[in-house]
């Protein structure tokens, strides 16, 4: 069996209209690429990654070999998936059964959810256990108050719903991270932390993690090293000194993540799998969880996210555990007529807006977008995580004051603080 050609079709697939804007705001693309990986047997393998195609140089690494050539490979898992699809639908058997041992027939999967008020983070709360989630994890940001976050979220989750938070080192360092977390801690649905502190910071996670009770959680899970090397991975230090509670096996290749896998199990510490698409991947990260077995922190794939998965049978979610596909390959369907609607979608026109950063007693500092806030503020260029901080976006309404206010933030990298004129 040869793979003899690589369709890339391009889909722009939108977000659900209920958070759609603040995705955007956010800087999250709706552009999807689904591959479909052709053989001169007839076999077709699916795999997808958000964004636009990848680059011709990049594909053209497939052509012509043997999809098992690819067995625990190093590529993309975007394609790597699309093997492992075609070499289960030649076997007639799922694609758990080329990764491993079946440790679990469901695989515990949480809700995806970007930085929000504490109004809007509730309402997702809500929505998740709706439908079937019992576990979120959510982006923590210097501009919004993340203790009155999770009150907020707390006062709606039923009491087995549980957040991890991921702060991707926005806290900076011990002195700021400490009164924050320690709050944190008196509030029961917080389960967990993702990188409160720079990850390179290895004494201050030592620190934080003598004083604070909740799970710390790495991103990256990679223990080994391609090539002579007298120098362990930075996971594998953080491992065996006991640094961390859990990590993120986040978009990496089938060979580190099975590896990882391994280890994490040695050393009896739980993964969470982060791989992002729609219901495609959704269906490949269940079949990696069922055979990796501390995979048992709530995953993220984000597929609830999009309005469609573009798959003919939806996945089936029961007290945050998503069933493994059962059928040969991935085990799912592409929606062609999904496929053929959202390839003639066109990009939304969102109005200019300006992100608007409101301090303790009513002071607001102006942004050119949410981004730069995040970056700055982390910078120290403004006060992080105060009590009642919060971002709003203001759109642009016609007024002079917006453009004049929009054209002063473009002219350089920096916010404004001074009164809305």
């Amino acid at each position: 069996m040869k793979i003899t050609e690589i369709e890339s079709i391009s889909l722009r697939v939108p977000y659900e209209a209920r958070i759609r804007k603040q995705f955007y705001h956010f800087g999250l693309d709706e552009q999807v690429t689904v591959y479909k990986f052709h053989t001169d047997t007839g076999l077709i393998g699916l795999g997808e990654a958000p964004g636009p195609p990848f680059e011709q140089e990049l594909l053209d690494t497939y052509l012509g070999t043997n999809p098992f050539d690819h067995l625990m490979g190093q590529g993309r898992f975007n394609l790597d998936m699309a093997c492992y699809d075609l070499m289960g639908k030649h076997l007639g058997l799922p694609a758990w059964k080329l990764m491993g041992q079946q440790v679990r027939q469901w695989v515990s999967m949480g809700w995806w959810m970007p930085c929000m008020s504490p109004e809007d983070s509730a309402a997702e709360v809500q929505v998740a256990a709706e439908r079937g989630y019992r576990g979120l994890k959510c982006k923590a940001r210097a501009f919004y108050d993340i203790v009155q976050q999770s009150q907020a979220m707390q006062e709606v989750a039923p009491p087995d719903f549980r957040v991890e938070f991921d702060f991707n080192g926005a806290l900076v360092n011990v002195e700021k991270a400490l009164p924050i977390l320690r709050e944190l801690e008196k509030i029961p649905i917080v389960k967990g932390v993702e990188e409160p502190i720079f990850a390179y910071d290895v004494e201050g996670w030592h620190r934080l993690h003598q004083e604070i009770r909740i799970p710390f959680y790495l991103h990256g899970i990679g223990v080994i090293q391609e090539g002579a090397s007298r120098q362990p991975s930075g996971p594998w230090i953080g491992l065996r000194a006991g640094d961390f509670d859990g990590a993120l096996c986040s978009h990496e290749s089938l060979k580190s993540a099975l590896a990882s896998g391994w280890a994490f199990a040695a050393a009896n510490t739980p993964i969470l799998l982060q791989y992002v698409g729609t219901g495609i991947t959704a269906a490949f990260a269940c079949h990696l969880g069922a055979v990796m077995p501390t995979a048992t922190l709530p995953g993220v794939t984000a597929s609830h996210t999009y309005e469609d998965d573009l798959i003919m049978q939806g996945h089936t979610v029961q007290r945050g555990f998503m069933k493994v596909p059962e059928g040969a390959g991935l085990g799912v369907e592409l929606d062609e007529d999904a496929v053929s609607r959202y390839s003639q979608t066109s990009a939304p026109e969102w109005p200019r807006h300006i992100s608007v950063v409101t301090l303790p007693g009513g002071v607001k500092h102006y942004y050119q977008s949410l981004q730069q806030a995040e970056r700055l503020m982390k910078q120290g260029v403004d006060e992080s995580f105060a009590p009642g901080v919060r971002l709003d976006e203001w759109e642009d309404d016609g007024s002079e004051g917006f453009d004049g206010l929009w054209q002063r933030l473009h002219e350089t990298d920096w916010p404004i603080w001074e009164p809305k004129p």
